[in-house]
């Protein structure tokens, strides 16, 4: 195909020509894009070749025009993806073997498919990969079900990658993972069960269910007819919704015919999100005023003041612990934006309660200076939810300060820099001139405040 990848001239440049992969084809056809740096050298005209980055290598064939180059590697390329590797009759022989630990599917390539009912089959797909080892090859394993709602969805049960050369691991998966899982969902009502119970329909079966679980359930109930419990579904799938996402729920509510969804006044906002988020503006001069008393520094809004409040953390790091280690923080995970968020759930990042609120009023400080010097700037909030900042351009800050806060209490004095927090001001209040906009940001009161 002729989308698979594209050669260019670069005139003026260190080398001739770039040959760029898609993306895709850069990873599932890794074996063909390193022969393929092999051959070029060969052709007549090309001096050297590198391998830059995975879907880069540069060229140099001064005088060598893009389309003989093109049209050579198209010969060969289109010759060599015709060859059968090892690795692809490895995973037909996997394909095989899963074939016959799983009676009653049938097999079509990699993929197998075992129809339960007019509403759900169960489907088995092996897809290859690259392993990290030179001449590692890998299989996935993704299991699920396929339902006909009356729109076709499809949902994972298990997913699971192992070696391909690794015959007993194979079958261990197969044979203790995907089919009791397959086999403990045999219909729709056994999945709606799973989800009434709070369940997930993986094979963890862990409680609550994922979010995203949320949108197949509640058109599992509407295809039922119980438009009411298909509301509540959606309530709930609308509320774990990031705010870029939550005016589709809302639309999709009233495509399928469910009662209109609670929302704020703004529908990418939840009620709850409005409430806190109205707060956070309105509590800016107590939260200043506590992170006065904790410091003892003057909060005059100077960048100055940036680096003395951050020496006082150096300074006072118990303080900061024991007067806050049982203190509520106002602001929930989800304000800490998707990767933070991540991080969090996942237990990488410490999150104890001393830390979210020392996080917070250095937040409602570095903002207040920024605000200072950029009287348009308001609070906002991102499309990915976290708390952010609104001016000509507009970027997540909580994350930023979440991300630099635990310095003054861990960093090593060879490590630590005193002006990192006036930095950060610096580069916020550099972004937030410079125009570019995060789409989706909610402004949050006036300017200036």
């Amino acid at each position: 195909m002729d989308d698979e990848w594209h050669i260019s001239e670069q005139r003026g440049g260190p080398v001739s020509h770039v040959l760029l992969f898609e993306e895709v084809v850069a990873s599932d056809r890794e074996d063909l894009v390193a022969e393929a740096v092999e051959f070029l050298p060969t052709v007549r005209g090309v001096t050297s070749v590198e391998h830059v980055e995975r879907e880069i290598v540069e060229i140099d064939a001064p005088g060598v025009p893009a389309a003989r180059l093109t049209s050579i590697l198209r010969r060969w390329w289109d010759a060599a993806a015709k060859e059968q590797r090892p690795w692809m009759t490895a995973m037909n022989r996997a394909a095989g073997t899963v074939g016959d630990l799983a009676p009653g599917f049938q097999r079509d390539g990699w993929q197998l498919t075992r129809v339960a009912d007019a509403e759900l089959t169960h489907v088995i797909t092996l897809d290859h990969g690259f392993g990290r080892e030179p001449g590692q090859h890998m299989i996935s394993i993704t299991a699920g079900v396929r339902l006909t709602l009356p729109d076709r969805e499809h949902v994972t049960a298990v997913y699971s990658t192992l070696d391909l050369a690794d015959d007993a691991a194979l079958a261990e998966v197969v044979t203790g993972q995907v089919l009791p899982a397959l086999d403990a969902l045999p219909s729709v009502d056994a999945m709606l069960a799973r989800w009434q119970e709070g369940r997930s329909v993986e094979a963890a079966g862990r409680r609550p269910y994922p979010g995203h679980e949320g949108e197949l359930h509640g058109r599992v109930l509407v295809a039922r007819g119980r438009l009411a419990e298909a509301r509540e579904v959606y309530q709930r799938y609308y509320e774990y919704s990031l705010p870029r996402q939550r005016p589709y729920v809302v639309r999709l509510v009233e495509k399928l015919g469910v009662a209109a969804l609670t929302t704020g006044d703004d529908p990418r906002l939840s009620v709850a999100d409005e409430r806190t988020l109205a707060a956070w503006p309105a509590d800016m001069a107590g939260r200043i005023d506590l992170l006065h008393r904790m410091t003892g520094v003057p909060m005059d809004r100077s960048r100055r003041s940036l680096d003395e409040v951050w020496a006082r953390l150096r300074e006072t790091p118990d303080r900061f612990r024991s007067t806050f280690a049982d203190t509520g923080p106002a602001l929930a995970i989800p304000y800490y934006g998707v990767q933070s968020s991540g991080d969090i759930r996942r237990g990488r990042v410490p999150f104890e309660p001393w830390y979210r609120v020392t996080v917070e009023l250095l937040t409602a400080y570095l903002g207040a200076v920024v605000i200072a010097e950029r009287p348009g700037t308001a609070w906002g909030v991102a499309g990915d939810g976290e708390l952010a900042m609104v001016d000509r351009g507009g970027t997540g800050l909580l994350s930023r300060v979440f991300a630099v806060a635990r310095l003054p209490f861990e960093a090593p004095d060879d490590e630590f820099d005193p002006r990192r927090l006036r930095r950060l001001a610096d580069d916020m209040a550099r972004w937030l001139g410079e125009g570019r906009y995060e789409p989706g940001i909610i402004r949050l009161g006036t300017p200036g405040t």
